[in-house]
């Protein structure tokens, strides 16, 4: 009889087929407007858009948005046209593209964070503000173990879910190098609790 560990270890998490649980979270999104201030004709750029639901609620603030997710099967049933296809670790747009950029519980999910945040500093304009809201997780990945039951049947998936456990502290480490400065973090209460961070890119 197969034992949980071993059910963990044969699992195939990808990222191109994952799909989130919940697509939509009033309470957060009304966080995000809060840090995010949307503006008429602002570049904006979502990382991490799944079917595009935040993406839907931005466009009633500004038509120069537009969202990338890596999960095809997100995608087949999008909201909103502004979802495209591309992948958070190959930011496919020109140097100073984007006069913000916001990511709503994607980057727990990104093998190399690194990476990641050098493309927002690529793409992201001098003075832009980019927003991250992440999971507040005392264990990692205890935040999806709804989805680890619900979709893969296996608690311990959760593990496989969420890669990385962050905190602001961690966020500051890895914009090290980079022209992304630290601008605020707070704990919020929105139908959970999560970490916001708000990051600027300076001169």
């Amino acid at each position: 009889m197969e034992t949980l560990a071993k059910q963990k270890s044969d699992v195939k998490m990808s990222n191109e087929n994952y799909q989130m649980l919940f697509e939509f979270n009033p309470a957060i999104f009304r966080v995000l407007l809060k840090y995010l201030k949307p503006e008429n004709n602002e570049k904006i750029l979502e990382i991490g858009c799944s079917r595009g639901y935040y993406l839907r609620e931005i466009e009633k603030y500004t038509k120069e948005v537009i969202g990338i997710d890596i999960s095809k099967v997100a995608l087949k049933n999008t909201v909103t046209e502004k979802a495209i296809h591309g992948d958070a670790l190959n930011l496919n747009f020109g140097e100073n593209t984007f006069d913000k950029i916001y990511s709503l519980h994607t980057v727990e999910h990104i093998p190399d964070l690194k990476k990641f945040f050098l493309g927002i500093n690529k793409v992201l304009k001098s003075g832009g503000i980019a927003v991250i809201i992440y999971p507040w997780e005392p264990i990692r990945g205890i935040q999806v173990i709804g989805t680890a039951l619900m979709r893969y049947k296996n608690p311990l998936i959760m593990r496989k879910i969420h890669l990385h456990k962050l905190d602001p502290k961690k966020i500051e480490e890895l914009i090290k190098n980079t022209q992304l400065s630290h601008i605020e973090s707070k704990l919020v209460f929105a139908l959970g609790i999560h970490y916001i961070t708000v990051l600027k890119k300076i001169e």
